[in-house]
């Protein structure tokens, strides 16, 4: 009996220990920059440019590994450091199209359900605000951002290759 329990605590350990491993990856509270830098690194993007906006955000400017230009803002994040302990983030692009282009059309060739599209000027904006509400996994956050670039990418293409801005 005590072999078959050993046996069966050797199997525990053996196969539960993956499991226990992936508990590792627990939900964050919130997040701060030096985490965002290590995943805008892990995805092979380029850290352009960081400061502080005219509103007092924190921000990355990053370039995707196709040339996509985005900013990354840290959202309701610590008054007393902007860099730390943010409870959101918001993904934002823009396109500057030509000034005859018809911001309705291209609007509604342009529907993503992960994305807001927006209209500023002359200019077509994508958006993505993730809540970290209850914390969220540093493997969402990854993935939002990494998602957020590929569907920037596609509209990037669309834009540019399927005469969306023909009449």
């Amino acid at each position: 009996m005590r072999l078959l329990a050993g046996l069966f605590a050797m199997l525990f350990a053996c196969l539960g220990a993956p499991a226990l491993a992936q508990q590792g990856d627990k939900l964050m509270p919130a997040l701060a920059f030096e985490e965002l830098r290590a995943i805008v690194t892990e995805l092979d993007f380029d850290l352009i440019d960081e400061g502080v906006d005219e509103d007092g955000d924190y921000y990355f400017e990053v370039e995707s590994d196709t040339g996509l230009l985005f900013y990354l803002y840290g959202a309701s994040c610590d008054d007393t450091d902007p860099q730390k302990d943010c409870m959101g983030l918001n993904a934002v692009g823009s396109f500057t199209l030509d000034t005859d282009a018809d911001m309705h059309v291209v609007m509604n060739a342009i529907s993503y359900a992960f994305m807001k599209v927006y209209r500023s000027d002359d200019e077509l904006k994508i958006s993505r605000y993730v809540i970290f509400d209850g914390g969220i996994m540093r493997e969402n956050v990854k993935e939002n951002v990494r998602i957020f670039a590929e569907i920037g990418d596609a509209i990037w293409s669309k834009l540019t290759n399927d005469d969306v801005l023909a009449d």
